[in-house]
């Protein structure tokens, strides 16, 4: 990684992130992104330190204001970018921007050096980051969207439903009911990119941190890089093992809902939330 990136920890900490997506398979070309809304006073001392002479940019209007992220920084992939090139272009596959003018704007503060600017789906992940920092009490910062195969592959194979597709993934590995517990809500197909997709993922997001979108990816809030990849992670292996399962003809049983309450019981401490949709 270039020694500038080593200045800005987020960017050092988001590099070999975004690079392992993309080892996974999961970010190809420059498909997927990933957004970070940053702690303030400490990426303001960094830029202050660091890059004392930087230029102001001019702000840019924002397809859907965010009053409440107002004067908030957020460390973003750039539009066109490739997740492969984060270790070794950090400053072109990244820019860091702050949000202005009460929310209606952002203004490029770092990065994206050959003149980029943040993903085409910025506007979501603004929705999204405005409705998991109230949700959460703050807690959420990271935003992942990828092209995780095996999930993708379920929106083919079975009904574009929140609830099936939560149980059909909770059945297949203990782990998941506790790591998801506000399960898997689904976006039925929308043009990537638009207002139309970004409301219909607000209401989703408003419910759980993972949306799917379907036939596209995955849509993941968490508190840290770790921790999003982690959520995404263990979602995937869920769906692998239900694709799986379904090309072999369909599950003969699977975890019943009496275990699944039990775990809820016993790991309730460390669960985001109660269970959304065991009855």
């Amino acid at each position: 990684m270039p020694e500038f990136a080593h200045a800005i920890s987020f960017v050092e900490e988001a590099a070999p992130f975004v690079r392992l997506c993309w080892d996974m398979g999961w970010n190809e070309a420059n498909g997927g992104n990933f957004s970070w809304r940053l702690p303030t006073e400490e990426i303001e001392a960094i830029l202050l330190r660091r890059f004392p002479n930087a230029r102001r940019h001019p702000s840019v209007q924002l397809q859907q204001p965010q009053p409440e992220l107002d004067g908030d920084y957020f460390l973003v992939t750039g539009s066109g970018q490739f997740f492969r090139h984060a270790l070794e272009h950090p400053d072109e596959v990244f820019g860091i921007v702050q949000i202005v003018e009460n929310g209606t704007a952002y203004r490029r503060v770092w990065g994206y050096v050959m003149g980029g600017q943040p993903t085409s789906e910025f506007a979501t992940h603004l929705v999204g980051h405005a409705i998991r920092k109230e949700v959460s009490g703050g807690r959420e910062r990271v935003i992942l969207h990828c092209h995780v195969p095996e999930f993708i592959a379920l929106s083919f194979l079975m009904p574009l439903d929140s609830r099936e597709l939560t149980m059909a993934l909770w059945q297949k590995m203990p782990e998941c009911i506790v790591i998801f517990p506000d399960g898997v809500r689904v976006v039925t197909p929308l043009l990537p990119g638009t207002v139309k997709i970004a409301e219909a993922s607000a209401v989703e997001l408003r419910k759980s941190r993972v949306i799917s979108w379907s036939h596209h990816g995955i849509f993941a809030s968490e508190e840290s890089p770790e921790k999003v990849f982690a959520l995404v992670e263990t979602i995937e292996k869920a769906s692998a093992i239900q694709r799986r399962v379904l090309s072999a003809g369909g599950p003969l049983r699977g975890i019943e809902p009496s275990l699944l309450r039990e775990l809820c019981d016993k790991f309730r401490h460390i669960m985001v939330s109660e269970p959304a949709f065991l009855d």
